[in-house]
This record gives C-alpha cells, sequence and structure tokens, in this order.
C-alpha cells in the first residue's frame, strides 16, 4: 500500500510530512523537528566544549547569521507591515512563539521588538546559564541588519527571565558585529595564552636562577677549619655579592682558618671577576682567616701577568690538592699514606 503525504495548512503556511521519503517540508522548504530538550542538549554539548565565552560569540555569530539569511528572503518586499504579519504568523506556526514589531524606523535604523513564549527561553526556563537570552536577540539583530544594510546589534531592555511579562529587544546600528566579535575573542584568547606562557616562563626562569644561584658557587668544607669556593663562570653584582655573603657565613659558622679559592672553571678572567676575588679576600681577612687562590692554569696565569695584578700578599698554587695539604699544614697537621 502506497504511503500518501500528510498535508497541514496553519495559517498561511504548509506543513507536509512525506512518509514514504521521511521528509517534512514547511512552506516548500526541507525542515526537522527537534524536541525542546534535543536542542537543549545540543547548545550545552556546544557549552561544555567549547566554553561559556566561546559558545556566546559561536551563538550570537549563528544567529544572527541566520536572521540575516531570513531577511533575504525578503529584498525585494515593500510592504514592511506585511511582512511583518506573515513573519508573525510563520513564527507561531512553527512553535517559535509570539513576536510583535512595537518599533521600527527606517530613518533610525531602529527596532523594538516584544517576544513571548518563545523556544528560547522555554529551553533556558529552568537554567541560570549565562547565555540563556542570547539566541533569539542575536538572531533579530541579524533580520534588520539584512532589511537596514546595517551592521546592527541588539540590547535587552525587558527579559521574562526576571519576572517581566514578554522579553523586549532593542535593534540599533553598531559597529560590533558576530565576525569583530570572533576576531575580538580570538585575540583575547591569543593573548591569555600568551600571558599563560609567559608566566610559566617566568616560574620556570625564577626556579633556574635559584638553582643556579644555589649550585653556582657552592662554599665546600674539606677538613676542619678549612672551606673551597669555586669560581665558575661569569659573575655580576647581584652574583658575586651572594657569593661574598655566602662565604662569610660559612666561615663564621664553621670557624674557618683558611678559605681556598678555585678558579679551576674560570677560562678567562676580567676586570669584574679580578674584583670579586679581591673584594672575597678582603671580606674574609676581616674575620682573622686566609685566602688561598687554587687552581691557575697555565693560561691563566699569562693573562693575570698580562693584566698586572699584584698577587703578591695572596698564596696561589696550581692545584687544589696543593692548596689543600698547605691549609693542613697551617693547621697543624699533616697527611701521612697509610701502610699497606
Amino acid at each position: 500500500m502506497a504511503k500518501t503525504n500528510l498535508k497541514v495548512q496553519v495559517n498561511k503556511n504548509e506543513i507536509i510530512w512525506n512518509e514514504e521519503k521521511g521528509l517534512f517540508t514547511f512552506d516548500d522548504a526541507p525542515a526537522l523537528l527537534l524536541w525542546d530538550s534535543a536542542i537543549e542538549l545540543f547548545l550545552n554539548t556546544i557549552e561544555e566544549v567549547s566554553g561559556t565565552d566561546v559558545s556566546k560569540t559561536v551563538y550570537e555569530a549563528t544567529f544572527y547569521r541566520m536572521g540575516h539569511l531570513v531577511s533575504s528572503y525578503y529584498q525585494e518586499r515593500q510592504d514592511i507591515e506585511q511582512l511583518f504579519t506573515e513573519y508573525s504568523d510563520i513564527y507561531k506556526t512553527a512553535g517559535w512563539g509570539n513576536f510583535k514589531i512595537t518599533y521600527y524606523s527606517f530613518e533610525e535604523k531602529r527596532a523594538v521588538i516584544q517576544l513571548k513564549n518563545s523556544w528560547e527561553d522555554r529551553i533556558f526556563k529552568n537554567s541560570n546559564k549565562e547565555n540563556a537570552g542570547v539566541l533569539l536577540p542575536s538572531h533579530w539583530a541579524g533580520v534588520f541588519g539584512g532589511l537596514f544594510q546595517q551592521d546592527m546589534w541588539y540590547k535587552i531592555n525587558k527579559s521574562q527571565a526576571e519576572g517581566e511579562e514578554f522579553n523586549e529587544i532593542e535593534v540599533f546600528p553598531s559597529n560590533i558585529t558576530p565576525t569583530k566579535n570572533i576576531h575580538d575573542l580570538a585575540r583575547q584568547k591569543e593573548q591569555q595564552s600568551i600571558m599563560e606562557l609567559e608566566e610559566k616562563v617566568k616560574d620556570r626562569t625564577e626556579e633556574l636562577s635559584l638553582l643556579v644561584k644555589e649550585l653556582s658557587s657552592p662554599i665546600i668544607p674539606v677538613l676542619k677549619g678549612i672551606l673551597v669556593i669555586p669560581f665558575i663562570g661569569k659573575f655580576n653584582q647581584e652574583r658575586l655579592s651572594d657569593l661574598v655573603e655566602n662565604a662569610l657565613i660559612e666561615i663564621s659558622r664553621q670557624k674557618a682558618n683558611y678559605l681556598l679559592i678555585d678558579v679551576t672553571g674560570i677560562t678567562s678572567v676580567d676586570d669584574f671577576t679580578i674584583f670579586g676575588i679581591r673584594k672575597l679576600i678582603e671580606s674574609v681577612r676581616l674575620l682573622g682567616a686566609e685566602c688561598f687562590i687554587v687552581g691557575i692554569s697555565s693560561k691563566l696565569a699569562i693573562e693575570i701577568s698580562i693584566l698586572n695584578l699584584n698577587m703578591s700578599r695572596v698564596r696561589t698554587f696550581s692545584t687544589l690538592q696543593q692548596g689543600v695539604e698547605f691549609a693542613i699544614g697551617l693547621n697543624g697537621f699533616e697527611l701521612v699514606e697509610k701502610e699497606k
């Protein structure tokens, strides 16, 4: 038995169900029937995946463009009041609720729309979502944007969600557009990502700086009364100050008599490095301790001689071992090789 089409005439709108093809048409245009709960689930999923800010921009852009598309069907119509009447019938027939144009002016490019029992209100009736109330307002901004041939945007003067009898939407010329909103959101997200990255870099840099600070010039106890401090790399004012401070603290704490400045890790010297060594030696002497310089290579010795540095008041050794052995002797001890 052949299946027939079921036709329903509601006002001037014709609805046809073609059971054989599984097709539903509204005024000859293919359409879909969806439960409010299905639309709500769809919108909630977009928000869950995209986040509140992104989904709001997506909603506004989508429904603005939908309104623009609707207005393109009526570009040639001059009987605007009749058009709004027909459009109202289409809304009601399609289950979009009731709307009424309470004010419009082509000269001002402005319109005021009252909505009642819209599908958006039904969906978000029991919801506190921030994005409730942006779908149909942006849709109407798109409708009048197309009719007025002008970039339009909206503001909500009254809302049923706040206890009003109806929603009142005012549409007016504006430089706000869905495209601009998308670009602004993209720049905002990009700036946010940059700030988060900069914060991570800052935190990581601080961690590394602290680590370098702790490892660059450790104070190493060798034997009782003898400390070693290695000079590694280049020094700036902050690093030099930390080094001198740490050395003096450890000398006082451990009651050390000798501090061996190990320059094995220095491949070349500059004025600031020499200044740092001198400052350290003078500071240590104020505590009654003595400094030796150990680990001077032949290359480093040549550079020191070229700089005409007077090292006569400071004992120097080519290796750390020699300096440690000498300091041990000054402390009244000696190293004796154990008999095998």
